[in-house]
């Protein structure tokens, strides 16, 4: 890959990272039209260019409806500790699951950053 390629690349996964992050705000406003339409946009230049969302961005549209997943306001979010996976359940019914991991220093850090999930999120203040 030259470098032409690789900073068309990042420019794609940047751009995809903003229309993601627009997506969210404007659900949060109530326009469901725009965030549909931004999702569908950062989906078509993954497809066009041949970039793969990662699964940090993968958590953040409903695969099924292409609606943002904004949890508290259309997704619940559920942790199942045995299997150590959160389960995102969107408004329009569809289940996804994605595993997590248990931060074994939490001792030293406070008990508000005892999940860290890969990228996903992570819980600290």
């Amino acid at each position: 890959m030259d470098s032409k390629q690789g900073s068309l690349r990042q420019i794609i996964y940047e751009r995809i990272d903003i229309l993601l992050s627009a997506a969210a705000s404007a659900l949060r406003k109530g326009d469901e039209k725009y965030a549909k339409r931004y999702v569908f946009l950062a989906r078509k230049l993954s497809t066009r260019y041949n970039c793969r969302i990662g699964r940090a961005d993968r958590a953040r549209f409903c695969k099924s409806c292409g609606m943002p997943s904004v949890p508290g306001l259309n997704t619940k979010v559920r942790l199942r500790k045995r299997e150590k996976t959160a389960e995102y359940l969107c408004s329009c019914g569809a289940k996804r699951g994605f595993k997590y991991r248990i931060n074994h220093n939490w001792r030293h850090r406070g008990w508000k950053d005892v999940l860290v999930s890969n990228n996903l999120w992570q819980i600290s203040e």
